[in-house]
């Protein structure tokens, strides 16, 4: 029943996210970044002042075997000067060697401008605890940290960390991806 609660609940939050995000309305950002063995995309709309929807995917082979995350996520970034916050819920759905599964995860992320022009840093971060879940998925974390170039009017290069753990039902947890990544983000 629960399982069934949170996958209704996740392909919910995917759909809401897909519809939201297909709005034209306001602003459109798509980033892409790479990794030692891994590549991701994620496009995010504003559907509401504050409020962002977005999609994910991650394809990474850090755990020597290929794993393929694909999430959507509703977001509140309040306005508050000289800090860029954003909390809020993720679907993450994960295809792995280990097993398969989703679940809602919860988190955010937090950048400053830092004295040098045109750079901010900060951090990330999203869990999903046991019960939130559904599949061979018990619990899942990711976080990670970032230092932000604006290159142009909302359009910045990042190089940071990415660590994403998962724990599975009948496999234990692994580190599917750690490591550098460099990407870059265009707004529209």
């Amino acid at each position: 029943m629960i399982n069934r609660s949170i996958k209704a609940l996740g392909v919910a939050l995917g759909t809401a996210t897909v519809f939201l995000a297909s709005q034209q309305a306001m602003a459109l950002s798509i980033s892409a970044n790479g990794g030692d063995n891994s590549f991701g995309a994620e496009a995010s709309q504003t559907i509401f002042p504050s409020i962002r929807a977005g999609v994910g995917y991650l394809n990474t082979d850090d755990s020597g075997h290929n794993a393929k995350a694909y999430s959507g996520s509703l977001m509140f970034s309040p306005y508050l000067p000289g800090l860029d916050l954003s909390v809020g819920a993720r679907y993450q759905y994960q295809d792995t060697h280990y097993g398969n599964g989703g679940g809602v995860g919860l988190g955010g992320s937090a950048f400053v401008d830092t004295p040098i022009p045109l750079t901010s840093i900060g951090a990330y971060g999203f869990y999903t605890p046991d019960g939130m879940t559904s599949g061979d998925i018990e619990k899942s974390y990711e976080y990670g940290a970032q230092a932000r170039v604006n290159l142009i009017s909302q359009t910045y290069a990042y190089v940071g960390y990415r660590y994403l753990r998962t724990d599975f039902d009948n496999d234990d947890d692994h580190t599917l991806d750690s490591g550098p990544v460099l990407g870059v983000s265009v707004g529209f």
